[in-house]
């Protein structure tokens, strides 16, 4: 039995107000902010907003909770991160150092950073840095402690690197979760924000932490920059992994007075590994490959050298790094 003339109408009025409405709808991803939009926005949060809260870290098959406290004034940034399970243990982080407290056993281990590592530079300024070997892609929105967010990947174009993925504050643009992805795309460290505060940091305790230590602080402080200068460096590196280069070389002075530590570090912009060489041949050395959450090691003899390559990147790009070790002739 065909309809009659009035369904007809109607049932071509409704089709025609579907195609309009979807042609009118925009198409996916040509509307608002970009991939890159969003990830700049990231970098810029996270060097100038000052806030607190609670995080929970998971890696290798372990949950810790974390509280962080990161305090902008003007151009300084520092951070106190505080371990709330487990052992009572407190990292403060600057643009000059970086300072762990174990308030159990009395001790304070300071570690200087290179003058070439900047603060909190997740990214490159300039991401088109990694467009060769990385691809960006706004991939949704989900609620992290009780914000809205929207989900930004990195994701790498071969499997010599690790990819990301940011779930960003809609209001603010810092990472309320974020997911360190291997090869295959499956998470292998996460961290997330379970309580977050904006705008309000508890400058006064960082300062109070501080000058419990200062005298403990300066003193190791001064004895990181003697153990620590730039190198010439004693080896090439050939056939490197496509993306990866040499970023940075220091020559690292044991205080028991033994032969100097060689350290090469090579970035593609996003992932690192650093390169350790020694002259001497330790029974306790390290040998073999080994992986803990993301880090991947490999340890062995080069021309005779001890080696030790470790990094947050696939063991494949480590042993790539290390296969093409030559030490220098002497007219170089």
């Amino acid at each position: 039995m065909s309809p009659t003339p009035v369904k007809r109408i109607l049932n071509q009025v409704t089709l025609g107000l579907c195609v309009f409405m979807a042609l009118c709808r925009p198409a996916i991803g040509s509307d608002g902010p970009s991939p890159r939009d969003w990830l700049e926005k990231m970098m810029e949060a996270v060097q100038k907003l000052s806030y607190q809260g609670t995080f929970i870290y998971l890696h290798d098959n372990q949950l810790e909770s974390m509280k962080i406290v990161h305090a902008v004034e003007g151009d300084r940034v520092r951070e106190s991160l505080m371990s709330l399970n487990g052992a009572p243990r407190e990292v403060i982080r600057d643009e000059e150092s970086v300072t762990c407290v174990l308030p159990e056993s009395h001790e304070v281990s300071v570690d200087k950073r290179s003058p070439g590592k900047k603060f909190l530079h997740l990214l490159p300024q300039d991401l088109a840095r990694l467009e060769d070997h990385y691809g960006f892609q706004n991939t949704g929105k989900t609620r992290i402690a009780d914000r809205q967010t929207h989900v930004v990947v990195i994701l790498p174009k071969d499997r010599l690197r690790y990819g990301y993925r940011f779930f960003l504050d809609n209001d603010s643009g810092l990472p309320l979760k974020t997911d360190l992805l291997n090869e295959r795309g499956k998470p292998i460290e996460q961290t997330m924000f379970t309580d977050l505060q904006i705008g309000v940091a508890e400058i006064s305790e960082l300062h109070h932490r501080e000058s419990l230590f200062t005298y403990k602080l300066k003193n190791h402080a001064e004895k990181a920059m003697e153990m620590s200068r730039e190198l010439s460096g004693k080896w090439d590196f050939l056939r490197l992994p496509n993306g990866f280069r040499l970023s940075m070389q220091h020559q690292l002075h044991d205080p028991a007075g033994k032969a100097p530590i060689e350290q090469y570090v090579f970035s593609d912009g996003l992932g690192s590994l650093s390169v350790f060489v020694e002259a001497e041949t330790r029974e306790e050395a390290f040998r073999g490959v080994s992986r803990l959450g993301a880090i991947n090691a490999w340890g062995g003899q080069v021309h005779g050298y001890q080696v030790t390559a470790v990094g947050e990147v696939p063991a494949v790009t480590i042993l790539g790094v290390v296969q093409g070790m030559q030490p220098k002739s002497a007219n170089d």
